[in-house]
């Protein structure tokens, strides 16, 4: 086989005839073909890079501007301050207000000589209970029986005399109406009459008077109760002026230092105690409260007393009201001098805004707290400085009575770097515990 034969296509054999039409109907149904040019594709190139850019613009730079927000926010928060803040709120209408306290006998007197002499006997001794009237101690004053003798002779003098001067007038105004004497001799004895009756009356009342001192030579009792303290002994030299000659050991038993009075004595079936109330607490004081009174030297045990009367008036140094709250002692376990407890339970008018002490800023202008000023539930905020008035401390707990709203949140442990108008990051929330009921006096 030829080398001609070896590149003849397969259909060679065909007619001559259909090779021919079947080149000029493939050369007739195809569109001629142009070379595209450089320009050209420069321009579509051009086209293509514009298309890409805008793409670029519309689609990168927002969310890279987005991106950039974000980053910015986070970091402005990583920078921020973190504080734990709280929410202000009133305290409970229904209080308990415990205050400290003295108690005192209802009545207690001391008792003074009104004679000077020298003590006789003594019949009450300290602890006695004795009753109105009931003997304490007898004075031996023999100046003072002298000096009633000397009395009762004056008077019988005056008796006398004023006899006599009566019976002259009555002679001399019969003279007078028979013209035997002159009206000036009459005026005479009518004047030394009435001076007899004077002189009469003068030593019958110096009389009386003696008499009457002579009765406090037995000195009793004023009231009933209790003798807290004996300053007299047997022998002891008494004067009125309180002056005593009884010996150290003997003046001021039962603890009661001397000052001249010979026994001191205590009502205390009935005792006392007198409270000085905040003047946050005044307005809510009223007569027949309640109130529960412990001892600390008599534990487990409680006695319930009644305020029964106020001063009506805040002392102005300490801005408190003066309280009375009166205990029955039947049994007479409460004793003068002993520290009490009082707890008074009534309802406040207007309770005032509870703030944790922590929360407080003590600086030169006054007690500042630093609010919060945010979206409710947002974690990032403001705070502004606000002066506040504190009432009552309760060590933990203040109450503030002007400068907060109910609901406001507060910096809690404030950062001396933080200033006005500053960001913050609020990462939680505390309560606050309310403490009106238990809460012990001022501080």
């Amino acid at each position: 086989m030829s080398s001609t034969d070896r590149t003849t296509p397969p259909d060679s054999h065909a007619p001559p005839e259909f090779h021919e039409h079947e080149h000029h109907a493939d050369v007739g149904s195809a569109p001629p073909v142009k070379a595209m040019t450089a320009h050209r594709l420069v321009v579509l190139g051009v086209i293509a890079a514009a298309l890409l850019f805008v793409l670029f613009i519309v689609t990168i730079i927002p969310r890279r501007s987005v991106e950039n927000e974000l980053r910015a926010d986070a970091t402005a928060r990583d920078s921020a301050p973190a504080v734990q803040v709280t929410a202000v709120h009133r305290a409970s209408a229904a209080s308990e207000l415990t205050l400290p306290g003295t108690i005192q006998a209802l009545h207690e007197s001391a008792i003074y000589a009104r004679v000077t002499g020298y003590v006789k006997s003594w019949q009450a001794d300290i602890g006695a209970i004795v009753h109105s009237g009931q003997l304490l101690a007898l004075i031996d004053a023999p100046e003072l029986e002298q000096s009633a003798e000397q009395a009762q002779a004056q008077l019988t003098q005056a008796r006398s005399a004023f006899g006599l001067a009566r019976a002259d007038l009555e002679r001399w105004k019969v003279l007078a109406r028979d013209s035997a004497v002159t009206s000036q001799e009459l005026d005479q004895k009518q004047a030394a009459f009435e001076a007899a009756d004077a002189n009469t009356r003068a030593a019958d009342a110096n009389l009386r008077r003696l008499v009457q001192t002579r009765q406090f030579t037995r000195v009793t009792a004023p009231f009933t109760g209790v003798i807290t303290a004996r300053n007299v002994d047997i022998g002891s030299l008494i004067t009125p002026a309180g002056g005593t000659s009884a010996p150290s050991g003997a003046a001021g038993v039962g603890g009661a230092a001397s000052a001249g009075n010979m026994f001191r004595i205590a009502q205390t079936d009935t005792v006392r105690i007198y409270l000085t109330v905040p003047e946050g607490y005044a307005t809510s004081i009223r007569s027949e409260l309640e109130a529960a009174v412990t001892v600390q030297g008599i534990p487990g045990r409680n006695f319930t007393g009644h305020v029964v009367r106020t001063s009506h008036a805040l002392d102005p140094s300490s801005r408190t009201l003066l309280v009375e709250v009166d205990v029955p002692n039947r049994d007479f376990a409460l004793l003068p001098g002993m520290s009490a407890q009082a707890m008074l339970r009534f309802p406040r008018e207007t309770p005032p805004f509870l703030l944790p002490a922590s929360a407080l800023v003590i600086r030169s202008s006054g007690v500042q707290v630093m609010a919060v000023d945010g979206k409710p539930g947002s974690s990032d905020a403001t705070i502004h400085f606000r002066s506040v008035r504190i009432g009552r401390d309760y060590g933990g707990t203040v109450e503030v009575s002007d400068g907060v709203t109910d609901g406001m949140t507060v910096v809690l442990n404030p950062n001396a770097d933080l200033l006005d108008g500053a960001r913050v990051h609020v990462i939680a929330t505390q309560g606050i515990a309310n403490p009106s009921k238990g809460a012990s006096g001022p501080k």
